[in-house]
């Protein structure tokens, strides 16, 4: 994949996944979701290419590795990951709350 391409899927994945932040998804979901979208783009237009020769294949994964950047700089998937970790690191951290029946005397 050349630099012509890799602006070309890049752009039609980050249009993508700026649509699918708008409509809701988890933030927590957002660092896989940006990954599966970025493999899902350049298979797309290596099926379209129609070339899956043995040469091709670290281009693919180069092109691959620069979308999923590109898209990850939109999602702001560093930040989601961040804030996701800091909420799970927060509930394990909690102590188990108990309800006032099971603590009262009998």
């Amino acid at each position: 994949m050349d630099g012509a391409v890799v602006v070309t899927v890049s752009g039609a994945v980050v249009a993508l996944v700026r649509l699918v932040r708008w409509a809701g998804i988890p933030e927590a979901r957002g660092p896989l979701l940006v990954l599966l979208l970025s493999v899902m783009g350049v298979a797309l237009w290596g099926f379209a290419h129609g070339d899956f020769a043995r040469s091709d294949i670290f281009s693919y994964f180069a092109g691959w590795i620069a979308v999923s950047t590109s898209a990850a700089g939109v999602y702001g998937v560093t930040d989601a990951a961040e804030r996701t970790l800091r909420r799970n690191r927060q509930r394990r951290s909690e102590p188990i709350q108990r309800n006032a029946a099971s603590t009262a005397p009998t």
